[in-house]
């Protein structure tokens, strides 16, 4: 089995946001188990740069933790976290 990768960029960004893209990589390292890693690069410019690095880099350390205990429960249990299900029904307006 092969690793997969997987890397998209934002578009339409402020001005003062010079890159924002991500990658995704899984590898297997076992017959039942693989390794996902993320690469998230943000570039910006300006004082508006500055504080929007700092903003990025707190909710990118957040949205990993719970990206981790979502990916976690779903290759666990095959179905959502629970709370991507609150996510996702309030998305549809069907709370």
């Amino acid at each position: 089995m092969t690793g997969r990768t997987l890397t998209y960029q934002a578009q339409d960004l402020p001005a003062f946001v010079t890159l924002a893209r991500n990658t995704w990589t899984v590898i297997p390292v076992g017959e039942s188990r693989c390794r996902v890693t993320l690469e998230a690069q943000f570039q910006a410019r300006g004082a508006l740069g500055v504080l929007a690095g700092w903003a990025a880099v707190f909710q990118a350390r957040r949205y990993a933790r719970r990206l981790e205990a979502d990916l976690g429960h779903y290759l666990r249990h095959g179905t959502p976290s629970p709370r991507k299900q609150r996510q996702l029904s309030r998305a549809r307006g069907t709370v």
